[in-house]
């Protein structure tokens, strides 16, 4: 079975994302959320070939769960989520 493992940064990134919709919907929806990328993370790890290339940075692919955008790679075991960024963020500053 394949797997994912979260970046250092990734991992700041869900804690933000936590936060912000704790504070603007509550906990209810912000867990609801979390698990909502959770799922995505192991959707992707055994379905790499669903995101799409990034052209700014060679090997990295995305895949979108409105409002954010999900950045891994692909790896032997499953995938690696390097980010997860709103997707009106300037994306190129942030890979």
């Amino acid at each position: 079975m394949a797997s994912y493992k979260v970046s250092p940064v990734a991992q700041r990134d869900l804690v933000d994302i936590y936060v912000r919709g704790f504070n603007q919907w509550g906990e209810r929806k912000a867990d609801s959320f979390q698990l909502q990328l959770i799922s995505s993370f192991q959707i992707l790890a055994e379905n790499p070939d669903i995101g799409h290339e990034v052209t700014i940075r060679a090997q990295l692919q995305r895949f979108e769960l409105n409002p954010y955008v999900i950045f891994y790679r692909k790896f032997s075991y499953g995938v690696r989520i390097a980010r997860v960024l709103y997707k009106n963020r300037a994306m190129e500053k942030h890979l």
